[in-house]
C-alpha cells in the first residue's frame, strides 16, 4: 500500500500538467467562492495536513496492523477515487480565484508560504474532489474510529478541530472552490463503508465474542 504513494504523486503531477489540454476540461467554480476572503493564516492548516498523515500513519502502524490497514484504506481510497476522477473528468480552476498579492496591499511569512505553494502548484488543476478536504476527514474518521483511542476525548476533538481547519484552508489560501471541498467530504462516505465494513470487516475477531468450548 505504500508503494502507492510514489504511483500517486507522478500520476498527479502529470494528470496537473496536461489536464487542460484534454477534451472536456472543467472549470470549476461557485458564487459563493467570490465571497470568501483570502486568508494567509490558513496556510498553516493547509501545510499541517501532511504532518496529519504521517502522525496518523505511523501511530497506527505501532498499534496494530488491522488499524494501519483501515488508515491506508481511508486515505489510499479519498486519494484514488478523486485523481481517477480527475483522470475521466479532467478539471481545475480559473487563475483568477487567486489573489493579486500587490493589490492585496500586505506581505509577510505566511504570504511567501502561499506563493511558494503557488509556485509549485500553478496552475491549479486536479481540484475536484479535493484529496485535502477528503483525506482531512477521512483522517478524523481513523482517529475515531481507532480502538486504541477510545475514550480520548481530548484526542478526537483535536482530531476534528484540525481536519476542519484543513477542510476550510483550501477554499480560504484559494486553492479550491468550495464545490470541490463538499466533493471530497462526501466522498469520504462510500470510502468509509468500503474499508470499515467491507474490505477490513471482522477482520480482527473480539476475544469477548470467543465462545467458550463445549465440554
Amino acid at each position: 500500500m505504500l508503494l502507492y504513494w510514489p504511483v500517486h504523486f507522478t500520476w498527479y503531477e502529470l494528470l496537473r500538467i496536461y489536464s487542460d489540454r484534454m477534451p472536456n476540461f472543467y472549470l470549476i467554480s461557485s458564487p459563493i467562492d467570490q465571497h470568501i476572503p483570502f486568508c494567509e493564516w490558513f496556510v498553516i492548516p493547509y501545510v499541517l495536513w501532511y504532518a496529519y498523515i504521517a502522525v496518523v500513519l505511523l501511530y497506527t502502524a505501532f498499534k496494530g496492523k488491522q488499524e494501519f490497514l483501515r488508515a491506508n484504506g481511508m486515505i489510499m481510497g479519498c486519494m484514488f477515487v478523486s485523481i481517477l476522477i480527475c483522470t475521466v473528468l479532467p478539471n481545475g480552476l480559473a487563475d483568477g480565484i487567486r489573489p493579486d498579492f500587490e493589490a492585496l496591499g500586505r506581505d509577510n511569512l505566511l504570504i511567501d508560504l502561499v506563493k511558494y505553494l503557488y509556485s509549485i502548484d500553478s496552475p491549479p488543476r486536479v481540484v475536484m474532489p479535493s484529496m485535502h478536504a477528503g483525506v482531512a476527514a477521512a483522517l478524523f474518521v481513523v482517529v475515531a474510529k481507532c480502538k486504541a483511542l477510545r475514550g480520548k476525548f481530548w484526542v478526537k476533538l483535536a482530531s476534528f478541530v484540525l481536519s476542519l481547519l484543513i477542510c476550510m484552508s483550501i477554499v480560504f489560501i484559494k486553492q479550491h472552490s468550495i464545490l470541490d471541498g463538499i466533493a471530497g467530504i462526501a466522498l469520504v462516505i462510500p470510502i468509509y463503508f468500503a474499508v470499515y465494513h467491507w474490505i477490513y470487516k471482522n477482520k480482527e475477531t473480539d476475544a469477548s465474542q470467543i465462545k467458550p468450548p463445549r465440554k
